[in-house]
């Protein structure tokens, strides 16, 4: 702050004395003209004397009025009391005769005097009125100026707001839609698209029943006239779809209502349980599950409509609620299972029924790793940041220790430099190495010898880490996917993953105020790097 006044205050001088020039500048100029214009008006007098002898003031007011107008009620009196002074030494008293009282005379200026007052008050009347109007019009522009780029701010915030949300709707494997007031559709995700085999932009503003077909908008009518009426409504039942045939499906609609409590709308959740319905236990599962998200799902709705401005951390607790909700069901999902697989008669089961449970038990499992790490996606947006000073080569060592009892019976030759302490949350840094370098054991599993470097370097005003390894690397035209959610570069049976740990280092890092990146070329290794702002040299002691 002292830097910034030392800086501004030769400005603040500069513009003072050039503001107090143009005002010098102005009054000198003001009260001129009022000179001047007086000093014409009285020639012309003198000139014309024996025309306008009836009027001798007529053109010392036209100076008076001049000198108003241009300056203002000081330049205007300025002038009245030069104008006074020349009508009484010099056009007044020659043109009385000498058997007029002095009284008649005093009466005359006293009569000019006041007109030439009122004429300056006017004038400065009209000065005053005109500069608020002009500066009332320059506040408008500004004010509409300010206006365009809120709107303009509002419309960028709800851009964002609606692809982060369509990003998180295309990914849950349930069929997603809102429906107007007036049985139109308003939006539906990636799975509600591929079921009807429909874009969205076709979609989107057409009836119920011109999607469903009649035979089934009959079926689901009495329900959708019954959410209008504010109600939630869930069911089961068959339908048959226009283009799809008959569907068993587990239905959830919600409405939404208005600031008025006027119902305008309602979310549509539908899992297609045809091919499980004789699975009572799964389905009832399934029911819990779309209750959950149904519930998450209208409280998201509700916060997009009344809270804008609070558009990201709506998004926050909308994926972590998703997240913490859905690791039971999984859970139950995979105990279940191996319940099922613990039964006499499960070893009586075909190869493709045990087949269907291995899948069923390995893909719940996958979710819940998946959601594990999705819940810690969330909180790093929410989790205080506790600052202390880190000893980066110890963290680092103790991650080697963790990692290398993973992966026994591998050669892994580990090239770690010294490196510099930082300052920052000791668990979130934590997690961006643990990320980094289990990464690197991941991808050089197709190694004989895995070649894994740890180092830093820096500049003047950040230290910079970076993680290198001589895996199967990636091709840089995907580079940016890498720290997005859900984006991988490599399929699932090859390498096991969620998609989300390097969405997680790039949050945890940017809320570091520090920096991520990556380079890497296709069966050549890949190396990840990641800057924290520089200690200085008072923090470092």
């Amino acid at each position: 702050m002292t830097h910034k006044m030392r800086v501004s205050q030769p400005e603040n001088i500069f513009i003072t004395k050039r503001k107090k020039g143009a005002l010098i500048r102005d009054y000198f100029l003001n009260y001129g003209v009022a000179f001047l214009s007086v000093s014409l008006a009285l020639g012309a007098t003198l000139l014309l004397n024996k025309y306008i002898s009836a009027t001798p003031a007529a053109l010392l007011f036209a100076a008076i009025m001049v000198s108003a107008w241009y300056g203002g009620l000081g330049p205007g009196l300025f002038a009245t009391v030069l104008s006074t002074l020349a009508l009484y030494k010099l056009l007044l008293k020659p043109l009385y005769s000498t058997n007029t009282t002095n009284l008649n005379i005093l009466i005359s200026l006293v009569v000019f005097i006041l007109a030439a007052v009122l004429i300056s008050s006017l004038n400065e009347s009209r000065r005053t009125a005109q500069r608020k109007a002009e500066e009332s019009l320059k506040f408008l522009h500004e004010s509409e100026a300010k206006f365009d780029r809120f709107v303009q701010f509002n419309e960028e915030v709800l851009w964002r707001q609606e692809t982060q949300l369509r990003l998180i709707t295309d990914t849950l494997p349930v069929l997603i839609a809102f429906v107007d007031s007036q049985q139109c559709y308003r939006f539906n995700n990636r799975a509600y698209e591929e079921w009807f085999g429909q874009p969205a932009a076709e979609v989107y503003g057409k009836h119920l029943w011109e999607v469903l077909g009649e035979s089934a908008y009959q079926i689901i009518r009495p329900y959708v006239e019954q959410v209008l009426t504010g109600v939630q409504v869930s069911f089961e039942t068959e339908i048959p779809y226009q283009n799809l045939g008959k569907r068993y499906i587990n239905a959830i609609y919600v409405p939404q209502f208005d600031r008025q409590g006027t119902v305008e709308g309602f979310a549509v959740l539908i899992s297609d349980i045809s091919d499980v319905y004789n699975e009572l236990r799964l389905r009832k599962l399934a029911e819990t599950q779309l209750q959950q998200l149904n519930e998450t799902l209208e409280q998201r709705i509700q916060e997009r409509t009344a809270q804008l401005e609070a558009a990201n951390k709506e998004l926050e607790s909308f994926s972590y609620s998703v997240s913490h909700d859905l690791r039971a069901p999984f859970r139950h999902i995979a105990g279940f299972i191996e319940l099922l697989n613990k039964q006499p008669s499960s070893k009586s089961l075909d190869e493709t029924s045990q087949r269907y449970l291995r899948i069923v038990a390995q893909t719940a499992k996958q979710a819940g790793v998946l959601i594990d790490e999705l819940l810690t996606f969330s909180r790093m947006g929410r989790t205080e940041m506790r600052y202390v000073t880190l000893n980066i080569e110890e963290l680092v060592q103790e991650i080697k220790r963790d990692l290398l009892a993973e992966v026994q019976g591998r050669v892994i030759n580990w090239h770690i430099q010294s490196l510099p302490q930082v300052q920052g949350d000791p668990s979130m840094l934590r997690l961006v190495l643990y990320n980094l370098m289990s990464n690197a054991v991941k991808y050089t599993t197709t190694r004989s010898t895995a070649e894994i470097s740890i180092g830093s370097s820096d500049n003047e005003n950040e230290i910079i880490f970076f993680v290198q390894d001589n895996g199967v690397g990636f091709n840089m035209q995907y580079a940016h996917k890498l720290f997005g959610v859900f984006q991988r570069l490599h399929s699932d049976p090859q390498f096991e993953g969620t998609g989300v740990g390097l969405a997680n280092v790039q949050r945890i890092i940017h809320r570091h105020n520090g920096r991520v990146w990556a380079e890497g070329e296709v069966d050549k290794g890949a190396s990840f790097y990641f800057s924290l702002p520089k200690l200085s040299k008072k923090e470092t002691e």
